[in-house]
């Protein structure tokens, strides 16, 4: 890894940044070992807050922590792919029932640029960096701290799990057009307009990433 830790952010949350986001792009194979010395070595740092780091990706979901022999990239077995599936059913849906009520004009501009910007960060059309999740901002809009910390959990076990397990993104533009019905709803304040079009995202959606375990 090219990154190195940087002031102010404590040096655990830097390094669970970078070790997070090589873990998504696929630079670890699932079940690898992640060397704490090498890691603290790349990173220029003591191998405490690689430890803390590590832990807090446990959490997470991302990485299995086993007693006397280390930390490892996590691996998911189909039914933790349809238990996590059916998690994020529950969560998506209260985030986007909760967004129609509490979500404002500017929330809804930022989502419409989220959706836009996954469309085109699929294509390939621009050199803009990854697009904010269009999901989680449905969280953020949301306004319950709790929810979007458990939606991130999951939707970031997801993340690995479809990515790794070669999904493709042959969908986007279906995707896109389901969003942007989501939006519509959450902009006419519509709660269940807008779970009634997220239950059907997420019903396809699901549909696709469990084709890819079969």
């Amino acid at each position: 890894m090219a990154e190195s830790v940087q002031h102010p952010l404590p040096y655990s949350a830097q390094a669970a940044d970078i070790i997070r986001s090589a873990v998504l792009q696929g630079r670890y194979e699932l079940g690898q070992r992640l060397n704490e010395v090498e890691l603290s070595t790349s990173l220029g740092i003591s191998r405490s807050p690689i430890r803390e780091a590590l832990r807090k990706l446990a959490e997470e979901g991302l990485v299995n922590l086993v007693s006397g022999r280390g930390a490892f990239v996590a691996s998911f077995a189909r039914q933790e792919v349809s238990e996590l599936l059916e998690l994020r059913q529950a969560l998506d849906v209260l985030a986007v029932r909760l967004a129609a009520e509490r979500g404002t004009p500017e929330d809804h501009d930022r989502l419409q640029v989220a959706a836009d910007d996954m469309t085109s960060e699929h294509q390939g059309t621009d050199g803009k960096p990854p697009a904010p999740d269009f999901h989680l901002m449905i969280y953020g809009a949301a306004r319950n701290g709790k929810l979007r910390e458990h939606g991130r959990s999951v939707h970031t076990q997801l993340r690995l799990a479809r990515f790794r397990s070669g999904a493709s993104s042959d969908r986007v533009g279906e995707a896109h057009n389901e969003h942007l019905a989501i939006l519509a709803a959450l902009r006419a304040h519509d709660a269940d307009t807008a779970a009634a079009c997220m239950g059907e995202h997420l019903a396809h959606a699901t549909t696709r990433i469990m084709a890819m375990f079969d």
